[in-house]
């Protein structure tokens, strides 16, 4: 291993990437080089000011489970540091991630927008109780038939309050489901746009899925009122409270 060597890779080197057996290699190389040492030095000093100053907000579980399911799938590293670019982005991880970062990185609609921003800020409820004494606290706070979603006998409604989406009146409930938190936010969606990269069809309801940050978003309209349930569980999880919940 050469000093052209450590300054191209040393980044990875801190970063944890080399194996076992690179490690080392670059080990004895920085014990017995003192100009590669102090560049090893400055770049784990700035790494670390770098991480101290920057917000570190919280990972959603369900996005960790899902890196972390991915990351498993990855065949174990080759085990030279010569090869370490290969390593750098193993295709498995790559795309993986890759895909991850354009879910929550590309333009969503106002209405997701809102959905995943109230739930992130974890509002007070201003009301507890039952379905049915909910519904009648709203009967007369918001211009629309309010009417909160049914979801499967494994939920349990913490509370709601009075919200808004793009100015207009809305119902913002949360609930326990399994142990996982699901926000639904109600609405009257007249002249609001209901779209998102991705629709399925739950029953002869047209389901609208989209997400950022780690979350995802079903959106839909069921007798003229819309719904936007947001949580960090998986697609697959989020369907089936919709289905629940358009069943007749």
């Amino acid at each position: 291993m050469t000093c052209g060597d450590i300054d191209r890779f040393v980044d990875a080197y801190l970063d944890g990437e080399f194996g076992d057996d690179d490690r080392a290699e670059m080990e004895r190389h920085l014990q017995t080089c003192a100009a590669c040492a102090g560049v090893a030095q400055r770049h784990a000093a700035f790494k670390a000011t770098l991480r101290a100053a920057a917000p570190r907000p919280s990972l959603p579980a369900g996005l960790r489970a899902r890196i972390d399911a991915a990351l498993a799938k990855v065949p174990p590293p080759r085990p030279r540091w010569r090869r370490v670019a290969v390593r750098y982005a193993p295709p498995a991880a790559a795309a993986a991630l890759l895909g991850m970062l354009m879910w929550s990185t590309h333009p969503f609609s106002p209405v997701v927008e809102d959905a995943i921003a109230k739930h992130q800020r974890d509002l007070p409820v201003e009301v507890t109780g039952r379905p049915d004494q909910v519904r009648a606290w709203f009967a007369d706070k918001v211009g629309f038939a309010f009417r909160p979603p049914r979801l499967p006998p494994n939920s349990v409604l913490r509370g709601a309050r009075l919200a808004s989406l793009r100015e207009r009146d809305a119902a913002y409930l949360v609930y326990d489901v399994d142990g996982e938190k699901v926000s639904v936010l109600v609405f009257d969606p007249h002249d609001l746009p209901l779209e998102a990269r991705r629709t399925r069809y739950v029953g002869n309801h047209q389901v609208y899925l989209d997400g950022a940050r780690g979350y995802h978003v079903a959106l839909y309209r069921d007798r003229d009122v819309g719904y936007a349930f947001t949580s960090d569980m998986d697609e697959d999880r989020m369907i089936q409270l919709v289905s629940t919940a358009v069943a007749p």
